[in-house]
């Protein structure tokens, strides 16, 4: 008998020493715990002053351990997302980040399955719905993403931690007029080709092959064609060029980088404070012959580029 009791008292014993220290306990485990407070605010490095994204949808909050392993996650069909907006996590003992999305519609987004405990911060999280090789459903597209700062959940803790996160724009608008053209929409067209139709949890482009993104509007007249596009991250390194065609034999009157030859020509843009670009081409025929060639661009009333059309 005295030997059955030591027994429980060992037991007993060992059980304090496991769980000395824990505010916080897991039911039916010995895991110390503890939570976090994750808010949300938006500020560029172009602004001086803290914003809020408000009313977002489909909001992606992903917690990751030290290793960049996912430990936890929500998903959040709609919130407004002000100074007082949080969302809060019951995590074990130890160090985490965070990271969030909103806008990731998955009637637009192949949206991976996230794994907690395997899925990491560097796994491909959506790309972007293709009929064969061109984009589809990006009109009104708006993407948010963003990026807090590491954190330590320590279980003998009486106050949550805290973690911030920025929720920065990674789509961008494109409105591209071509003027000075013998025909409008139904004999000229633009497309653009990118390859930024994927994208990781970190918020990084993923690998992907080069998309045709069409414009989700086009209106114009005699002379003039205006093509509306949305596009994701635009960042250098990647492809993205930008096509105007004559449609009635194939001719191309231009093709460009985006960006290289475009949209950075402009000094004054910054790619990640600047999401609206409008980019404004003059075509001139060249011979009066009924030959097409592009004479001047302009992004956002900047011009960017004017060329000599005397041959």
């Amino acid at each position: 008998m005295d030997k059955y009791f030591k027994a429980i008292l060992m037991v007993g014993i060992l059980a304090v020493v496991v769980t000395a220290g824990c505010v916080n306990q897991s039911p039916g485990t010995d895991s110390c715990t503890g939570t976090v407070e994750v808010s949300f605010f938006s500020r560029t490095r172009c602004q001086t002053e803290t914003g809020y994204p408000g009313v977002v949808t489909d909001l992606l909050v992903c917690v990751f351990d030290a290793e960049g392993v996912l430990a936890d996650y929500r998903n959040v069909a709609a919130a407004h997302i002000d100074e007082e907006y949080t969302q809060t996590f019951e995590l074990g003992e130890g160090l985490y980040s965070v990271t969030a999305w909103s806008g990731l519609d998955d009637t637009v987004f192949d949206i991976s399955t996230l794994e907690t405990g395997i899925t990491t911060r560097n796994d491909l999280l959506f790309r972007i719905r293709r009929d064969d090789y061109t984009a589809v459903g990006t009109e009104g597209v708006t993407v948010l993403q963003g990026e807090g700062g590491a954190f330590y959940i320590d279980s003998d803790a009486e106050e949550p931690a805290a973690a911030s996160v920025n929720m920065l724009e990674v789509t961008n608008r494109v409105s591209v007029s071509v003027s000075g053209l013998p025909s409008g929409p139904d004999r000229f067209a633009v497309t653009i080709e990118a390859a930024d139709g994927s994208m990781n949890l970190d918020g990084t482009v993923a690998a992907d092959e080069t998309l045709v993104f069409e414009p989700w509007y086009t209106t114009g007249d005699p002379g003039r064609v205006v093509s509306d596009f949305t596009l994701l991250k635009l960042e250098t390194g990647h492809t993205y060029e930008i096509v105007i065609t004559d449609t009635s034999d194939g001719t191309e009157l231009f093709r460009g980088s985006l960006l290289g030859t475009l949209i950075l020509k402009n000094p004054e843009v910054d790619l990640l404070c600047d999401h609206d670009f409008v980019i404004e081409f003059t075509a001139e025929d060249q011979c009066a012959c009924g030959t097409y060639v592009i004479a001047k661009i302009w992004v956002n009333d900047w011009l960017v580029h004017s060329y000599s059309t005397e041959f």
